[in-house]
């Protein structure tokens, strides 16, 4: 069946909120339900819901391998998905530019295998976000999905860190949830001075 199908790319990008995982959920679903065989990634460093699953922040869930965000998980990535026919990695931003992950997963998609990435579009500065363009220029296929600003109602494009309702800045990566980020338009979005 896998000779048959040709590879390709998916990415799910937006800010905090916007349905990125629930997407990659979805779509592995359509992938079960094809009687495709699948496998799904996320970085040891999002434990936020779960250790061993992949959890969307309404609760949904799916099993997945845990990795190390650095060469040795992308390799590790590389060697597992042989009998996959679809994987999904959530949470690609996590991966330093300096891995490989961006290649790895097109070469999965030239092997004939379908590959869905979730990821953050930008930083809580506004600054992209680890591997994030990389994986931009090599997907086929983008869904650019946006949230609703927590401020504003509009479409939100940016993830704000938040402190007590008050905007914050620190280092690149500080994995959290509600109680860390809100959503926000580009004219509710606080840029570091």
């Amino acid at each position: 069946m896998n000779s048959l199908r040709k590879g390709k790319l998916v990415l799910i990008m937006g800010p905090m909120f916007s349905g990125k995982t629930s997407r990659l959920i979805e779509f592995l679903e359509r992938e079960m339900i094809a009687g495709r065989r699948i496998s799904l990634y996320k970085p040891k460093v999002d434990s936020r819901y779960s250790e061993t699953e992949v959890v969307t922040h309404k609760g949904i869930r799916l099993p997945a391998t845990v990795l190390d965000t650095s060469e040795n998980g992308v390799q590790k990535l590389r060697a597992e998905v042989t009998v996959s026919d679809a994987v999904g990695v959530d949470e690609a931003q996590f991966w330093p530019t300096d891995t490989n992950l961006p290649r790895i997963l097109e070469e999965i998609a030239f092997l004939g295998k379908t590959v869905y990435v979730s990821v953050l579009n930008r930083d809580h500065r506004g600054e992209p976000f680890g591997s994030a363009m990389e994986l931009l220029a090599r997907a086929d296929d983008v869904e650019s999905l946006t949230a609703v600003c927590a401020r504003c109602g509009d479409d939100a494009y940016f993830t704000q860190r938040v402190l007590g309702g008050r905007e914050v800045f620190g280092e690149q990566v500080q994995v959290g949830g509600k109680e860390l980020y809100e959503p926000r338009c580009r004219n509710c979005f606080v840029r570091p001075t």
